[in-house]
């Protein structure tokens, strides 16, 4: 789905600089999947060898960081040293960048995205029920959540961008299914969604109503109701999923 990022701009300028930076993945998407085009085979667990310089090459250029200042871990990748589906599970491999542990986790989110994305196409799993509830393609907790018009309840993945279903009620964190250890949290000003928190894991998972996404992606959805992020974890609750510029920790 085409999202015009400008009209969003224009409407929520606090999150111009969040905006921006999704058009830029974007972007890196793109140009990517070129570079991919006519490669069939996708490497066990990371991008294979032959297109890590160029890759690289376009992630420096879009996102306007010095090659430099990656070069460790273009070499870590370019040596198979990385295993990218270990990403989603929060591990974060041992080498050394000149930037703090959180942009360390972004980068690495940023880099890997195309990766996945190519991952959900071999496996083309849409719409399937999430056991443990978690994204059968990468294993990742879901970012973001819906209820449609027959009440059931949907998933979304930000790092491979699958969609699936879960039980209506219930963690997919966690698994807890007690609801007198979940409650939800609206606010003024962000009608169409709410927080749904869990007490037994201290966790929370963003709901948006279904009919928003007629209009526009789950991904622009996540980064529109970033407010309700900082709300959350201005009462202690935890993201465990990054949105879709990288982002767990808001404040």
């Amino acid at each position: 789905m085409n999202v015009n990022i400008k009209e969003f701009i224009e409407k929520r300028p606090h999150l111009r600089d969040a905006l921006r930076l999704y058009e830029k993945v974007i972007e890196f998407k793109k140009a990517v999947s070129s570079i991919y085009k006519g490669t069939i085979i996708l490497e066990d667990a990371a991008y294979p060898s032959g297109l890590i310089n160029p890759i690289f090459e376009e992630f420096s250029s879009i996102f306007d960081m010095a090659e430099e200042n990656l070069a460790s871990l273009k070499e870590a990748m370019r040596m198979g040293q990385i295993d990218l589906t270990r990403i989603p599970l929060n591990e974060i491999p041992a080498f050394s960048l000149p930037y703090h542990e959180e942009e360390i986790a972004m980068i690495l989110f940023l880099i890997a995205k195309p990766y996945f994305l190519r991952l959900r196409d071999s496996y083309n799993i849409d719409n399937t029920f999430w056991q443990e509830g978690r994204c059968p393609v990468c294993n990742s907790t879901p970012s973001i959540a819906s209820i449609d018009n027959d009440g059931r309840r949907h998933l979304y993945c930000s790092f491979c961008e699958t969609t699936g279903h879960y039980k209506r009620i219930g963690c997919p964190a966690c698994l807890n299914d007690d609801s007198s250890k979940m409650n939800i949290i609206t606010a003024e000003g962000e009608d169409g969604f709410r927080i749904d928190i869990c007490d037994a894991c201290n966790s929370y998972l963003k709901t948006v109503e279904f009919r928003i996404l007629h209009d526009l992606n789950p991904e622009v959805a996540d980064l529109i109701s970033l407010p309700l992020d900082i709300i959350a974890q201005d009462k202690g609750y935890r993201r465990l999923s990054p949105n879709p510029i990288g982002m767990i920790r808001m404040t």
